[in-house]
């Protein structure tokens, strides 16, 4: 076994973790590290990381308002079908009414509770509405991010381009450019998704919080895309969309807008 194919078994060890240690096919890679002390170094800086990733996710806190914008994004995403139903009970009702009052009134008054329960708060209104104005791709990343695990990447290295240069010999989307807030950020690795028949690449960076650079390009991109950069808050995470030349970007990070980086 070379120290190659040594490190790529290693890399799935998590720390602390007896099962993976009493694998087979990895107890033969562990007994290189004591022959190679390059090998070892380089292992030891391995489980380190995985320990400081796994606690970075570990401290990720449900956002407060979590049930609200679950709530919210449910609405309105059965806001058609509600509208087509309100129509067809409009009909069934004036139909009732004629053959029976009483089951006309019933009705009028179920009615009337539906309308009643809707959201009068007109920043409630607006929730709704933006949430059905998110980009699915959005929701696509945030559902990924929360599940990287330290095994997730296709490749893990502390130098942007390192990982820039993996994703082009892989022919996968990799950003022309690096947005300069990430100039003095140590990359943690990279990997790469299918939204729909696209590619979506994504690097991220650690610099005490966790950000993630995405890139896709821009033809045949499945979701419709603003004119200019665009920021959205979806659940417990912050996104900031934007075309560069031929390809789609987008900056996440857990939080609020206030803490995505300027980088324009």
């Amino acid at each position: 076994m070379t120290r190659e194919e040594a490190q790529n078994i290693l890399q799935v060890c998590r720390p602390g973790n007896n099962e993976d240690f009493n694998d087979p096919l990895i107890a033969e890679a562990m007994a290189l590290l004591e022959k190679d002390s390059e090998l070892k170094a380089w292992f030891e800086a391995e489980q380190a990381f995985d320990t400081q990733m796994a606690a970075e996710l570990e401290a990720i806190a449900p956002p407060a308002d979590l049930k609200a914008s679950l709530l919210a994004g449910m609405r309105a995403h059965s806001l058609q079908a509600e509208e087509s139903s309100t129509e067809a009970a409009v009909a069934t009702t004036r139909a009732a009414w004629w053959r029976n009052p009483w089951i006309g009134i019933a009705a009028l008054f179920v009615f009337m509770a539906v309308i009643m329960n809707q959201p009068s708060d007109p920043a409630a209104n607006l929730r709704v509405a933006q949430a059905s104005a998110v980009p699915g791709v959005l929701q696509f990343l945030s559902d990924r991010i929360d599940g990287l695990q330290p095994d997730s990447f296709d490749k893990r290295d502390a130098q942007f381009e390192a990982l820039q240069s993996f994703l082009v010999s892989h022919g996968k989307p990799s950003p022309a450019t690096k947005p300069p807030c990430f100039n003095k950020m140590q990359t943690i690795g990279c990997v790469t998704f299918d939204y729909g028949d696209t590619k979506l690449s994504m690097i991220c960076f650690n610099n005490g919080s966790l950000y993630h650079l995405s890139t896709a390009t821009k033809l045949n991109f499945p979701d419709e895309l603003p004119d200019e950069p665009q920021t959205y808050q979806l659940k417990d995470k912050a996104f900031k969309l934007w075309i560069e030349g031929d390809q789609v970007r987008i900056i996440t990070v857990h939080g609020t807008e206030e803490d995505i980086p300027e980088f324009i």
